[in-house]
């Protein structure tokens, strides 16, 4: 048996108990509860992007950074190891990029990195990637409305071969991102992941960006805004001084930085 095989079975094993999640039954419970679980472990973070750090997506990687360092991730990582956990446990995912539109009709890049699984002759997107907005449960690509707590979430096929990721919002379905079931390669994320944490005009290089979903509430760190919503009250503080925000990111949202490191979020933050 090769090192690569041990290895791999090995971080599945150590993700799975870092989220607490057992795999005696490989169900479609499961499926729900590693989407859960995941969002309510690894923190949305662009930590690394505003960092400077290296962030390459190979799985050893992304393991090291995301469930041993605890620094996060966006996108590129956080999908990036899901879909290795759901290949090694024989959910054959397949790779998918798409465009964030945020319900407006625009062309943006490819910025944006799903999975889709084959369950009981349904096919269902896992994304544990798109942060406070994002799902917690795998949504049917068929079209099937789904709730998520107090969410509902459906894939529409707005135009022949492209759906759109779409939340309920005040009694109307809202466009979070599009994507179209195209091939897509590694060499194609590593595009979209250098643009994201590298460019001058990307998001994630520009703003500090950190969420966590939990059961009852969300916590989501912009820059020196953070904000606790449950369903009944929605909390924010402003964050004025790098302390509170070192503790704001270890304490609440589960990101591992030390004291200089918070200092130069802060001060980076406070400058621009």
């Amino acid at each position: 048996m090769s090192q690569l095989i041990v290895n791999r079975k090995e971080i599945v094993q150590n993700y799975l108990q870092a989220i607490n999640l057992g795999y005696k039954n490989l169900d479609f419970n499961f499926l729900k509860n590693l989407v859960k679980q995941h969002v309510a472990t690894f923190a949305f973070s662009s930590v690394g992007c505003q960092l400077g750090d290296e962030l390459p997506l190979d799985l050893e990687s992304l393991y090291q950074r995301i469930v041993v360092k605890k620094r996060g991730g966006y996108c590129f990582e956080q999908n990036g190891l899901l879909f290795e956990i759901l290949d090694e446990l024989g959910f054959a995912p397949k790779l998918y990029l798409a465009r964030v539109i945020y319900n407006q009709n625009t062309h943006p890049g490819l910025t944006h990195r799903i999975s889709v699984i084959n369950y009981d002759h349904e096919n269902y997107v896992m994304d544990v990637g798109f942060g406070p907005d994002g799902p917690r449960i795998p949504v049917a690509l068929s079209g099937i409305e789904m709730k998520d707590g107090d969410k509902i979430f459906r894939i529409a096929e707005k135009e022949a071969d492209e759906y759109h990721m779409q939340v309920l919002k005040n009694g109307a379905f809202f466009s979070l991102y599009r994507f179209e079931l195209a091939r897509y390669g590694q060499a194609d994320c590593e595009l979209g992941h250098f643009y994201s944490h590298k460019h001058p005009k990307a998001n994630f290089v520009n703003h500090l960006v950190v969420s966590l979903i939990n059961e009852k509430e969300i916590r989501s760190l912009r820059d020196l805004e953070y904000w606790v919503i449950t369903n009944s009250n929605t909390h924010r503080q402003e964050v004025d001084n790098y302390q509170r925000l070192k503790t704001i990111l270890v304490d609440e949202l589960g990101v591992q930085v030390n004291e200089n490191e918070a200092r130069q979020l802060y001060d980076g933050l406070v400058i621009s």
